[in-house]
């Protein structure tokens, strides 16, 4: 973990981790967004330059909130949170997402937003394939002709 933090931590422009993860990185115990604001510090003084905690593991049945922690500010992002299974690929899909409103000229803000809400709706519109942890989906937002809906 030490070589993670030495060697990989300053040198992106953000990091994406989730609860447990976070917990391991910071060597605290995290169980509300309090506790989230202050890991993501420890990893602002370790040398991240931009953390987003996913929050998806904290006991919270109706609501989802994952934070986002600079050198100048944090905010909270709450949304609704959908019980399903199918929640495979979300850490990946995020970061990815986020990466790709990065490039489109997004701020920061704006895209970690536009991030977790297309993650959210992959996740609420989920394709519920297979047994146990499915994937989500991430067609969701791709408007289909009418002729393709046959």
């Amino acid at each position: 973990m030490n070589l993670v933090i030495k060697k990989l931590l300053n040198k992106v422009s953000l990091i994406t981790p989730n609860i447990p993860e976070t917990e391991i990185l910071t060597k605290t115990k995290i169980n509300s967004i309090q506790d989230m604001i202050k890991a993501g510090k420890i990893l602002i003084r370790l040398g991240a330059k931009n953390v987003l905690i996913k929050g998806g593991h904290l006991k919270s049945k109706k609501k989802g909130y994952d934070v986002l922690i600079t050198k100048k500010l944090y905010k909270v992002f709450k949304s609704r949170k959908y019980n399903s299974k199918n929640t495979h690929g979300t850490g990946c899909t995020l970061s990815s997402a986020i990466a790709t409103y990065l490039s489109c000229g997004k701020d920061l803000i704006k895209s970690c937003e536009l991030g977790i809400k297309y993650v959210n709706e992959a996740i609420k519109s989920n394709l519920n394939l297979g047994k146990g942890n499915g994937p989500i989906n991430h067609l969701n937002s791709i408007v289909l002709d009418k002729k393709f809906k046959k």
